[in-house]
């Protein structure tokens, strides 16, 4: 009996990684399927219902703000339209959060807010991998940082959560590793998985 019921719950940790990412894929893709067709009504409603040409506008879209965004000709436009979004009470406060937390992913060039690194005590060997959120800290109270130190964010494992220190930058060694990866290691608790494997038996 005991057999019977490791063999199922290996088969549901089997299933549940592969269920779940094709369930969040099918309902962001059946999210932006509705909201571009009520944008197509709006402004075409002439226009047949095409099953999928809401998934095909809305790509189009987002990879049209993507240029938006990328060209300093153009990045004045965007300026403008979140410009409301960062002075309304509240929603500034949401989209700043927002705002920032995306940037982690994707930061400006030259930027290395969300970049991967190791801190570790010179007198110790103990290694925590963490985020950079500050590499200037002039502008802050010398009671939290002073000249030399960054700020380091540590996330927690199995929760949303963590802690920022502001350790001396000697401390600090950047990691080839994407921000992805070191949320997706922290939020297991570094459990063993692929990024274990060696090379050559990983997929391509």
């Amino acid at each position: 009996m005991k057999s019977l019921v490791n063999t199922f719950f290996k088969g549901l940790l089997a299933f549940l990684p592969i269920f779940l990412t094709v369930y969040a894929v099918f309902y962001f893709g059946d999210w932006l399927n509705r909201v571009s067709n009520a944008a197509i009504q709006w402004f075409a409603p002439e226009l047949p219902d095409v099953p999928g040409l809401g998934i095909v506008i809305g790509v189009m879209a987002i990879l049209a703000l993507g240029v938006l965004v990328s060209s300093r000709v153009t990045r004045w436009i965007f300026t403008v339209i979140e410009t409301p979004l960062r002075h309304l009470p509240v929603i500034k406060d949401l989209y700043s959060a927002l705002k920032q937390l995306t940037a982690l992913v994707a930061p400006d060039e030259g930027d290395d807010t969300g970049q991967v690194v190791a801190v570790a005590h010179p007198d110790h060997e103990i290694r925590l991998v963490g985020l950079m959120m500050r590499s200037d800290v002039s502008r802050l109270d010398d009671a939290v940082a002073r000249e030399g130190m960054v700020g380091v964010y540590f996330p927690m494992s199995y929760q949303i959560g963590g802690y920022t220190l502001f350790v001396p930058r000697e401390w600090v060694t950047p990691l080839d590793m994407t921000v992805e990866e070191a949320m997706r290691n922290a939020l297991t608790g570094w459990v063993r998985g692929d990024a274990d494997e060696p090379a050559a038996t990983r997929p391509d």
